[in-house]
């Protein structure tokens, strides 16, 4: 959001936001000694600025102020628990390294004291876009200071949405004039499932187009000139879910076997739609999967999210972006795309195949 001048209200520090691949600085909470392949790593508690993978999930921690903040990043994957001190400004969470269109389930706890958010949280490039899902906060909306721009629902419940613009402001791609995109449940909760397309349909509705998926996507606890603590798990318990974490953590056997490939229409409006294609692998998987997608008259792709793309008249070739580029047998990713032109006839999708 903006920066207010009231003394009531958070001025919200766009920080960012860790870039560095490796674990930072940390501090082990006891003695982990040395990890064979595919054992799970002890609880880690972080105070210091860091980012890095832990029991197959990536994380990020900021603060700006030291010592008086901790993370601890559970030895259950997916798990991590937060405690804060009269804070000035902190962030982190645990999540993927690449966001996309995914469900994101959780449960936990929230108590942020005063100023904080509990939020799934990420960035995308091309436009650079910082982008916050709220599901609970303390007494200040942190999209208030934005420009409301309608409503979506999701999960059973109503999202506000907003957006802000944040100029000369640290970034994941340094000083930067950027966006933001909020969406703020009305009723708060600590637990549930996000649909992250709904919410980036609905944003890109609203004229608040999204970028590709280059930065990491966490389930966050941030808090602001407060004291508090949080507790997160992720898939629903902690378990880890059932499409593991992109981003290299987990690399499918390779394979040059058929996929299928399927059209929906995610959301349209007067002059433009969203649609979204699915990908399945076959019994053989696959690597470096290629889609063609038919155009009909009057139609051009505006934006391209979970693909890279060629046009050729009015066939538009997908390709993978680099974290869905493999996949094992019956697994499946999808890549969307939004349109400027008529919604109806519906493009439509060639053969799947091996790139």
């Amino acid at each position: 959001m903006s920066d207010t001048s009231h003394n009531s209200e958070p001025r919200h520090v766009s920080r960012r936001k860790l870039v560095f691949g490796g674990a930072g600085a940390l501090v082990a909470a006891g003695t982990a000694g040395l990890l064979l392949p595919g054992t799970a790593r002890a609880a880690t508690v972080l105070t210091s600025n860091a980012t890095g993978t832990h029991n197959g999930y990536y994380y990020s921690f900021w603060t700006d102020t030291p010592g008086s903040v901790s993370m601890t990043l559970s030895d259950t994957a997916g798990s991590y628990s937060s405690q804060w001190s009269n804070a000035n400004n902190w962030v982190g969470g645990l999540g993927w390294s690449n966001g996309s269109r995914r469900a994101v389930t959780y449960s936990g706890s929230f108590n942020p004291g005063s100023n904080g958010y509990l939020a799934l949280y990420g960035w995308t490039a091309n436009p650079l876009v910082e982008y916050y899902i709220v599901e609970n906060f303390g007494p200040y909306n942190p999209g208030s200071a934005g420009t409301r721009r309608g409503t979506v629902t999701d999960g059973g419940g109503t999202y506000d949405i907003y957006e802000s613009t944040r100029t000369n402001q640290p970034s994941v791609e340094g000083t930067k004039t950027f966006q933001q995109y909020w969406s703020i449940r009305q009723s708060k909760r600590s637990s549930g499932t996000i649909n992250t397309g709904a919410h980036f349909d609905a944003w890109q509705a609203a004229g608040m187009p999204m970028g590709a998926f280059n930065y990491y996507m966490i389930m966050a606890t941030e808090g602001y000139q407060s004291t508090g603590s949080s507790s997160v798990s992720l898939g629903g318990g902690g378990t880890t879910p059932t499409t593991p974490p992109t981003g290299g953590e987990t690399t499918p056997p390779a394979g040059t076997g058929a996929c299928t490939a399927t059209y929906r229409t995610t959301s349209s409006w007067s002059d433009g739609f969203n649609g979204e294609v699915t990908i399945k692998a076959g019994s053989g998987g696959i690597t470096d999967w290629k889609v063609p997608v038919t155009l009909a008259g009057g139609q051009t792709v505006t934006s391209l999210w979970n693909g890279t793309s060629s046009r050729s008249g009015n066939v538009l070739t997908v390709t993978p972006v680099g974290y869905n580029r493999t996949l094992s047998a019956g697994q499946s990713t999808s890549f969307g795309f939004t349109v400027s032109g008529p919604s109806s006839p519906s493009p439509s999708v060639g053969s799947c195949s091996a790139g």
